[in-house]
């Protein structure tokens, strides 16, 4: 498959595999990883186990039910925005094998909130009940940066009886502008009328309130890294997904040099630093939930992150290379 443009290859598997949704309950009995201690609950959320698929793999939600399938407790779909769009110019991602990593500016192309909620209501009659379905969401490229938080609120107000949770992404690198968003009176602005909105809809609609995550970028210093999180504490927040892909291309094997965020092995020591600096903020509160991302790859990646302090762990650029049957690399 690597002989095959990336993002040719990954149109195809998620065109194709979709077709043969009759068959992923077969694959349940190959992929199971019931053990309780390391079930995870939170908010009324209840992980089956701690290891998910991070967001940017199924935008679309196109296959959900697979995920359920081979073992995951959870997808992250999206990033989603208000109104479908069709993401930065091809070429727009790029492997890179000596390091084990991919480049993406694939700039949120998604089919829009509205179609990935009837996706999710869909999937959810085929998924088992334990299985969870967070949502990332984002802004159009056409908002301006001062009317973020308009997008933000549309998305959760779409999706909100179809999310099981959702992420605030501001911090990928293929948006213009939209890391800045991380800045103290950016960041005030934005969760300020995110809370407002869910408070809205569980008051109005009398549904029950949501978990809402903040994903961060892994470029942070350690005093933005504090600021951030005493900011999401403020607001009530649930918890921090660390980290999205990196703008760096520090000691790389690959001689590549594509704009765009920077996934996999080379990213792992920045996500680990990233985490251990949230949980050492965090100490001994269990209520606020921290997501390990990046470079997870095999067991060891895994419990590396467990050990820095994460409650969840998520793969992506692993996935691609080491195949569907990571879960049971990681969980048997």
């Amino acid at each position: 498959m690597f002989r095959i443009n990336p993002e040719v290859i990954h149109n195809i598997i998620f065109g194709v595999l979709p077709w043969f949704k009759w068959g992923f309950p077969l694959l349940r009995p190959f992929y199971h990883f019931h053990e309780v201690a390391n079930e995870f609950s939170v908010m009324g959320l209840h992980f089956r186990n701690r290891l998910g698929v991070a967001a940017g793999l199924d935008k679309n939600g196109n296959m959900i039910e697979f995920w359920d399938a081979v073992g995951f407790s959870h997808i992250e779909v999206g990033t989603v925005t208000p109104l479908p769009q069709p993401g930065n110019p091809k070429p727009r991602l790029f492997r890179l094998i000596k390091d084990k990593g991919i480049i993406n500016r694939m700039g949120f192309n998604n089919v829009g909130a509205e179609k990935l909620r009837k996706r999710i209501l869909k999937a959810k009659k085929r998924v088992r009940k334990d299985f969870v379905i967070g949502v990332n969401i984002g802004k159009n490229k056409t908002t301006p940066l001062e009317n973020a938080f308009d997008d933000y609120a549309k998305c959760i107000n779409v999706l909100y009886d179809a999310a099981d949770y959702f992420v605030i992404n501001i911090s990928s690198p293929n948006t213009p502008g939209l890391r800045t968003l991380q800045g103290d009176e950016q960041l005030n602005t934005l969760l300020f009328e995110i809370i407002m909105k869910r408070n809205e809809i569980v008051k109005t609609k009398q549904l029950p309130e949501k978990c809402i995550f903040l994903k961060i970028a892994p470029d942070l210093t350690d005093e933005e890294i504090e600021s951030v999180y005493k900011t999401a504490m403020n607001y009530g927040l649930n918890g921090i997904v660390a980290t999205n892909t990196t703008i760096t291309r520090d000691n790389l094997l690959s001689k590549i040099n594509e704009e765009g965020g920077l996934s996999g092995k080379p990213i792992k020591a920045l996500s680990d630093r990233v985490l251990r600096k949230l949980n050492e903020l965090n100490g001994n509160n269990k209520e606020f939930v921290l997501i390990g991302v990046g470079g997870v790859f095999d067991k060891s990646d895994y419990k590396d992150k467990m050990i820095l302090g994460a409650d969840l762990v998520q793969v992506y650029t692993g996935m691609i290379y080491e195949g569907f049957g990571i879960t049971n690399k990681i969980l048997k």
